[in-house]
């Protein structure tokens, strides 16, 4: 697999960061293989707010995971599929760039 069309890893940290939300759809649009992972208050997204962020096809493109630390904390473990943090490193190995918002 070519860098230019491996995965792209968004580790998302604050809730309704439009900036993060509008790479990450831009990205896909390109073509490319997003995955994105909510860490701390961005675990409190929904997906009705991740549809809104990034469009009805792009939000069927694009992977969300949630720290599993912090959404249980906030208790909305229930809302996304959970990744503990050495998920999250491995997640981060695969991945051919790694952004952090």
């Amino acid at each position: 697999m070519s860098s230019e069309r491996g995965l792209e890893l968004h580790l998302i940290s604050r809730r309704d960061d439009a900036r993060a939300w509008e790479h990450c759809r831009a990205r896909l649009e390109a073509g490319r293989q997003v995955e994105v992972v909510l860490c701390h208050d961005a675990v409190l997204e929904t997906e009705t707010t991740v549809q809104a962020a990034l469009g009805e096809k792009e939000r069927q493109a694009v992977v969300v995971l949630a720290c599993a630390e912090d959404a249980q904390q906030r208790k909305v473990a229930e809302r996304w599929a959970l990744i503990d943090y050495s998920g999250i490193i491995e997640r981060c190995v695969v991945a051919v760039q790694v952004t952090s918002w």
